[in-house]
């Protein structure tokens, strides 16, 4: 602590050194591994790919899952592939460090899948893109851009254990477009998962899966004739206050799980208001939460809808934060930052939407590539 100007400054104390973010440069390797005695030769253009003969494309390609293989030996690699080489496996780029400029011009996601690419294979993983599969996997997403197998699993006999999508931070979300995709990897039997590249030229990754989430609160539909009209009584005797609707006769309350208890009474929302008194649509978000058995507070403090709880809130805390499609982030950006308020309370935070008769509850998370 320290005085400024006659003000007290606060500063917490560092307990940990900062990781060191790697700048990637050119012409420079990652890899402690020596280079080989003889110079390799850098891909070059043919038939519109990028060409690395043999004997090392051969290795690259059976070891380490990367290229396409030709039938004189040789590997057809993507430009990600080749900044991966250069990197990690000491192959020179093509025609010198201008090579990458020409690359961004070419494609405006280069970047993100490069980086992406050295993120995802860190520790050995085999990842390969989606260019290299669709004959292999015929019904792969369009949006998919890569394939990722643990590095325990032979790529070739084995199943993926992922699949991999890239974005930027500031790229416009659709949810819907995204649910299906989430749909369409599941189908198939891998994880989704989202590489995003923010502004520092970092990449956080997150893994996403569907959650239906259930509490053990009592259902309306539970109530005995006696309880509805009870509650019917204290409904027509309460009184509309701001934004809700307070009620008194807190004994006598029959859901513990709907309004606040306060000033020896009932505070209810508008929505627990509408639901009680049979005037909002069924199927709602609202009513659907309810009907599972859960406890729904105001997720105010925690930028969502609701906040969720299976159980009391005197026995555990809120294990999701729900947030509608309708008021969710339209970018990247904001969806991560939703996400990493909601596990720093831990909390798993979800997006609730409706592409067809059913509700459903997206679910995103950072994957341990973001949390070692």
């Amino acid at each position: 602590m320290k005085v400024f100007n006659g003000r007290t400054m606060a500063r917490r104390e560092r307990t940990y050194t900062p990781r060191i973010r790697t700048t990637r440069p050119l012409g420079s390797s990652l890899t402690s591994n020596s280079p080989p005695s003889t110079p390799i030769e850098s891909p070059k253009l043919l038939d519109g790919q990028w060409y690395l003969p043999a004997p090392l494309s051969q290795r690259l390609h059976q070891k380490s899952g990367l290229g396409t293989l030709t039938r004189d030996g040789g590997v057809f690699l993507t430009p990600e592939e080749i900044m991966f080489c250069h990197w990690y496996r000491h192959v020179p780029l093509p025609q010198g460090d201008g090579w990458v400029s020409e690359q961004m011009e070419h494609d405006s996601s280069f970047l993100s899948k490069s980086i992406a690419m050295d993120i995802m294979r860190n520790g050995g993983e085999i990842v390969v893109p989606s260019v290299h599969l669709r004959q292999r996997f015929p019904n792969l997403p369009s949006a998919t851009w890569a394939m990722r197998w643990e590095r325990h699993l032979s790529w070739k006999k084995e199943q993926a254990f992922s699949q991999i999508r890239v974005h930027h931070t500031n790229d416009y979300l659709d949810w819907y477009e995204l649910n299906q995709w989430v749909v369409d990897v599941i189908d198939q039997g891998q994880i989704p998962e989202l590489c995003i590249m923010d502004d520092e030229l970092d990449v956080t990754v997150y893994c996403l899966s569907h959650v239906w989430p259930e509490g053990n609160q009592q259902k309306l539909e539970h109530l005995s004739d006696s309880q509805n009209i009870e509650i019917q009584k204290l409904l027509n005797d309460g009184v509309a206050s701001e934004d809700g609707h307070f009620i008194s006769g807190e004994e006598t309350w029959p859901l513990p799980a709907i309004g606040v208890p306060h000033l020896s009474g009932r505070y209810l929302r508008f929505e627990e208001f509408e639901l009680l008194s049979g005037r909002p649509v069924t199927d709602s978000l609202y009513a659907t939460l309810i009907h599972h058995g859960l406890l729904l507070r105001p997720g105010f403090k925690y930028g969502c809808q609701w906040r969720a709880y299976e159980k009391e809130i005197e026995a555990e805390h809120a294990p999701w934060l729900i947030q509608p499609i309708e008021l969710a982030a339209t970018s990247w950006e904001g969806v991560c930052l939703a996400v990493r308020l909601a596990e720093g309370v831990n909390k798993r935070w979800l997006c609730a939407l409706r592409p067809q008769d059913e509700w459903m509850f997206l679910n995103i998370q950072r994957s341990v590539h973001s949390k070692s």
